[in-house]
This record gives C-alpha cells, sequence and structure tokens, in this order.
C-alpha cells in the first residue's frame, strides 16, 4: 500500500533551490527606480554585458583566481588566503557571496565544505568581466566613480589628498583589472571640470573634494547620473535688457538697471506663461508660475503724446 506521507525534506530542497535561482536572478538582472525627487536616471549598463561583480574588486579577483584552476581542481580557501595575503575570515566571507550569487559551488559533498569551484553562472560572469576589462567608456566611468569614493572615504573633511595614493588601493582595479595612471589623469579631470574635485596644490599635486562632490556621494548615484540631474531654477533675474531665468518654483524679481524697459518685461512674461507647460511642473506649481508671471507683466501704458503737436513758438517770441 502507497504512503500517503508528505515528504518535507524534498518540498524544503525544493523551495531552497527555488529562492536560490529568484536570488542569482535578481543579482544578474537587478530592478532600478528612477529617483525623480532628485532628477536621477540611473545609468546603463553596456549594452550586452550587464551589470555584475565588477564593483567588487577583492571578489572579482577570487572570482578569477578560482576560474584559473583545472576543472578538475577545487580552490581551497586557506590556499587563496595565502596567494592574495588576504585573511583568512575575509575569504570565507568572499566564498559565501560567490556562492550565494551562484558563481561558485561549496564542495561539501566531497567532503570538502572550504573548497569551492566556478559554476557555468561563474564562467559566464568571468567572460563578462574579461569583456569589461578591455571597454575605455565602462573603465572611465568606474575610474570616476571609484575615486571620487575613494576621496571622500579619506578626505572628506576636505583636507588636501594626493591623487597617485588612489593606484595603491584596490578600489583602483576594474573587472580584475588595474587601472592606469592615464586613466586616473582622465578621471580626475572630469570631476575638476564638473566642480566636484579641487586642486589644492600643484607640487605636490594635491586636490580635495567640493560640497557638491560630497554631495554626490552622499546621494548614492553615479557622477554622469548626479551632473545629469535636472536642478530647478529659483529666480529670474532682470539687469536692464538681460534676462537670466530659472526654471521652477518662486519667481523674484532683480532689477539693477534704472533705465529697465517695460516693454522686455511683457516680452518675459508672455515667454513664461508659453513655456510652463514644458516645465514638467504639476498643475499647482504651474498655475503659481504664470500667475506670478503675469502680475509682474506691467499694464500697456497709453501712447506717448505726439512730440510734433507741442508748442513750437520760442517762448522768447512771446
Amino acid at each position: 500500500m502507497a504512503s500517503n506521507k508528505v515528504d518535507q525534506r524534498a518540498i524544503e530542497k525544493h523551495v531552497k533551490e527555488t529562492n536560490k535561482a529568484y536570488e542569482r536572478a535578481f543579482k544578474k538582472y537587478p530592478i532600478t527606480v528612477p529617483l525623480a525627487s532628485r532628477g536621477f536616471t540611473p545609468s546603463a549598463g553596456i549594452s550586452g554585458v550587464g551589470v555584475g561583480i565588477e564593483q567588487d574588486p577583492q571578489l572579482v579577483r577570487y572570482l578569477i583566481w578560482l576560474g584559473q584552476l583545472p576543472e578538475s581542481r577545487f580552490g581551497e580557501q586557506a590556499d587563496y588566503a595565502e596567494y592574495s595575503g588576504t585573511p583568512l575570515e575575509d575569504v570565507a566571507v568572499l566564498a559565501a557571496e560567490l556562492e550565494r550569487d551562484g558563481l561558485a559551488d561549496a564542495m561539501s559533498s566531497f567532503g570538502s565544505p572550504d573548497s569551492h569551484r566556478v559554476t557555468a553562472d561563474g564562467r559566464v560572469e568571468l567572460r563578462r568581466l574579461a569583456r569589461l576589462r578591455s571597454a575605455p567608456a565602462a573603465r572611465h566611468r568606474y575610474a570616476t566613480d571609484a575615486f571620487l569614493r575613494w576621496l571622500y572615504a579619506t578626505a572628506h573633511d576636505q583636507r588636501p589628498a594626493s591623487p597617485a595614493a588612489f593606484l595603491n588601493t584596490d578600489e583602483s582595479h576594474f573587472a580584475g583589472g588595474a587601472l592606469s595612471e592615464t586613466e586616473l589623469d582622465y578621471a580626475l579631470a572630469r570631476l575638476l571640470n564638473s566642480g566636484l574635485v579641487e586642486e589644492a596644490s600643484t607640487d605636490p599635486k594635491t586636490v580635495t573634494i567640493t560640497l557638491d562632490g560630497i554631495d554626490c556621494v552622499l546621494s548614492g548615484a553615479t557622477v554622469s547620473d548626479y551632473l545629469n540631474r535636472t536642478r530647478p531654477g529659483d529666480y529670474y533675474s532682470i539687469n536692464g535688457t538681460n534676462i537670466v531665468a530659472g526654471s521652477q518654483g518662486k519667481v523674484e524679481q532683480h532689477n539693477h538697471n534704472h533705465a529697465f524697459d517695460p516693454g522686455v518685461m511683457r516680452e518675459f512674461a508672455a515667454l513664461v506663461q508659453q513655456l510652463a507647460p514644458t516645465y514638467g511642473l504639476d498643475p499647482v506649481q504651474q498655475a503659481e508660475l504664470v500667475r506670478d508671471a503675469s502680475m509682474r507683466k506691467p499694464a500697456a501704458r497709453p501712447p506717448s503724446p505726439d512730440v510734433s503737436a507741442r508748442r513750437t513758438t520760442p517762448l522768447w517770441a512771446d
């Protein structure tokens, strides 16, 4: 007679394998949510290469080491600790991360719980990392982001720091390859030009992180996303016939020329009313902006009397 007893262990094993598959899928294809409140647009990875573990140099180095071993050999954690100079307890954490992500399997069934070998997904990830190492744009983006994060961690109090010191850190490696001095120079030039970093001295060369640079790091956005964000303007400043216009919010009028031309103000108010729907405001903000512009639109003046109609008889003739 067949038993109707439920195999609870089989069910638990199936659930565990299913959850593990979901975790691997989420790691390979993460869900990104635009940060609309700051106008950030999350960066997309290089076409065809996706997103993986390239942001963690230590994890990448361990996976590459495992991948270089013969397929018949398992990678002992103690061997890697000796090879890389990494503390054994840190290697155990790296192994657990790779196992969690489905990139390596522990050889517990072979009596070696501290040994791992690369899975099929791990081989795919190694191939993707190799492609990233030869992608200049990806390397440049990483160098810019990594240097700014390193500078914040090293001197967030805005003390001068030597950029050359960055090249001696784990963070100066991308997808398993070391960044060059030239790539660091490119990244530094971009950060200086965008105002996220300032030059403190030239001999020896040192730099400091700016308040904008600190804001970029704390926002969690990449440098590209931070620089491409939409920053609303606060005011409209009118200097004579020159108009410097913001884009949203409170409107303040600053007149710095006593010979102010009201015609310019009327043109400006009409321009604001015309372009208001394109600013991406909600209906209430848009109505306030249009109302403020209308309030600042001077009333049309009656035409000036014709000068030719004035008295032309010289005063001395009376």
